[in-house]
């Protein structure tokens, strides 16, 4: 199982460094529209796979890795996301913002450097708020995935049996999707995962699987 996982690990960032390298590419071209194609593609497959695109796809969850690597090094806590923007009626104004903004402005004949503005934003608030606050409440694209991925048919999933309880995948997790049960043992929010698998490498009992 060790292997298996160290091999998953390494799988995951070829797969993160190719696709950021994609991104790249599409952004300097100004190809707007492949880009839009490869996020659509990603919302399809969160049909069936669950959230993969947001944990192993998307560029701005690449680009948050080595930001929360320097912050462990120097052991700084990033802020806690404000009570109001856990609700989930702010995942909907986010989106209503984002949409309804690029709608004027394409009304208006302006175009808007939509992927910049994302990775700026999405930069800025992970520099400074945990990373929980921008996939659960502030990107659109991820507040789409966690309602396309309910149906998935995989997911993450937590062997109760096998949990000790230890906490090590809650501390992981970059979007806060496991809870604590009654029982202190943990499950995983399907919807909020981004099936990035960082909790499978920190599982002292190996009780965490993707099936």
């Amino acid at each position: 199982m060790q292997k298996e996982t160290k091999r998953t690990h390494t799988l995951r960032i070829i797969v993160e460094i190719a696709f950021l390298a994609l991104f790249g590419f599409l952004f300097f071209r100004g190809s707007i529209e492949l880009w839009l194609g490869v996020f659509a593609a990603g919302a399809l497959l969160s049909l069936v796979f669950g959230r993969i695109y947001c944990g192993w796809i998307c560029p701005m969850n690449t680009l948050f890795r080595p930001i929360t690597w320097i912050r462990k090094k120097l052991n700084i806590k990033p802020l806690t996301t404000p009570g109001f923007l856990k609700h989930p009626a702010a995942r909907i104004v986010f989106v209503v913002l984002f949409f309804g903004t690029m709608l004027i402005t394409k009304r208006m004949g302006m175009e808007l450097p939509v992927p910049a503005i994302i990775t700026g934003l999405s930069l800025f608030v992970v520099v400074f708020f945990e990373e929980a606050l921008w996939h659960n409440s502030i990107c659109p694209y991820g507040t789409i995935f966690s309602l396309s991925s309910r149906p998935a048919k995989k997911g993450m999933v937590i062997d109760e049996s096998a949990c000790i309880s230890c906490g090590k995948c809650q501390k992981v997790c970059p979007s806060n999707a496991i809870d604590t049960l009654d029982t202190k043992k943990r499950r995983i929010r399907k919807p909020d995962c981004l099936v990035c698998q960082s909790c499978t490498e920190v599982c002292p009992e190996k009780a965490i699987r993707y099936v």
